[in-house]
């Protein structure tokens, strides 16, 4: 049977709660990458070529692998399939032409309703989450969802789900799955103005 894992270690730390709600963007953290984690990035390195400015790779990422790079805090190898990022910069230049910005596009379609619910702008609660399937999902294998977790509040960059974030995936997905989170640095978001991290869940 397995077991959930929120990948804590007594190293990292839990976002404060003031953090955690603060609504201004955060600013970036230094990039700094330890030896292990380069050790790990060459150890299993799939197949990669470019579309457009987007770094894909040819081959899904195992799903062990894929753990231990999330454990590891190092986030350089994965990516979508060249199919999938295709995809995901034709429907970017659709959104585009019709709504401006990605952003207004979510704020005006897909999240209109969760975004006019109200919430208590100090507190962060599991119900200031909402999850969407990713439709333009991370090459990961062994039948991982890749799932958007879009929050009310703003969320600090990084590996570590607040505990929320934590009660809100357990409610979704339950206890007896494995699952991985995180925000990507603010340079990487694809909606730096709506706050969401990613899930990955493997039944």
């Amino acid at each position: 049977m397995s077991v959930p894992l929120t990948i804590s270690t007594a190293s990292q730390t839990k976002p404060s709660m003031a953090s955690a709600c603060s609504l201004l963007t955060p600013p970036e953290s230094p990039k700094l990458q330890t030896k292990a984690q380069q050790s790990l990035q060459s150890s299993h390195r799939p197949g990669r070529i470019f579309v457009g400015d987007h770094e894909c790779v040819t081959e899904p990422v195992p799903w062990t692998m894929f753990k231990q790079y999330i454990d590891a805090k190092t986030l350089d190898p994965l990516g979508r399939s060249p199919a999938t990022q295709t995809a995901y910069e034709a429907h970017k230049q659709r959104v585009k032409s019709e709504f401006g910005t990605m952003a207004e596009y979510l704020t005006k379609h897909s999240l209109r309703d969760f975004l006019a619910q109200p919430t208590d702008p100090e507190v962060l609660a599991a119900g200031d989450f909402t999850f969407r399937r990713n439709d333009f999902p991370y090459s990961i294998g062994d039948g991982v969802e890749h799932w958007v977790l879009w929050c009310r509040k703003r969320l600090q960059p990084g590996f570590v789900a607040p505990d929320e974030a934590v009660r809100a995936i357990e409610e979704r997905f339950g206890t007896e799955v494995e699952w991985r989170y995180f925000v990507n640095p603010v340079a990487k978001q694809s909606v730096p103005q709506l706050s969401h991290a990613h899930v990955f869940v493997h039944r």
